[in-house]
Parts: structure tokens; C-alpha cells; sequence
């Protein structure tokens, strides 16, 4: 299983949104509720493999690590 990381514009709201979940936490519940339902959506007509499934989460945690570990310097 290969996971592309950065392979289209969407992956960087992706990763903005993990960057705005470590100030606003109900992002995080959000973006997972919205991810799990279009992945279980897209699966049925096999629009979405796991591998994007997975890369778009890498994303937002790419996100969330860079910012929270950036804060914690502060």
C-alpha cells in the first residue's frame, strides 16, 4: 500500500485544519466525523481507496504535531 501525502489542494486544508484544531479543539471532532463518513460514502461507489483515507489523516496530524510542537517552544 502506497500513501500519496501532498497529492492535491485539498491536502492543504487538510493540514490547516490541523494547525486550527490545536487552538480550536472541535475542529478535530469535525474533520473525523466528516473524513469517516465521505470514506465510507466514496468506498461503496470506489472512489476513495484506503490509502487516501489514510494520507488525508496523515495530513491533518502532520498539522497538528508541527503546530503543537512549535507552541510548546513558545
Amino acid at each position: 500500500m502506497k500513501v500519496e501525502v501532498f497529492d492535491d489542494y485539498q491536502s492543504i486544508g487538510h493540514f490547516l485544519l490541523g494547525v486550527s484544531s490545536v487552538f480550536i479543539p472541535q475542529i478535530f471532532y469535525f474533520f473525523l466525523a466528516y473524513e469517516l463518513i465521505e470514506f465510507c460514502l466514496k468506498k461503496k461507489k470506489k472512489r476513495e481507496k484506503a490509502q487516501d483515507f489514510i494520507g488525508d489523516l496523515f495530513e491533518f496530524f502532520l498539522g497538528v504535531g508541527i503546530t503543537a510542537l512549535s507552541m510548546s517552544f513558545l
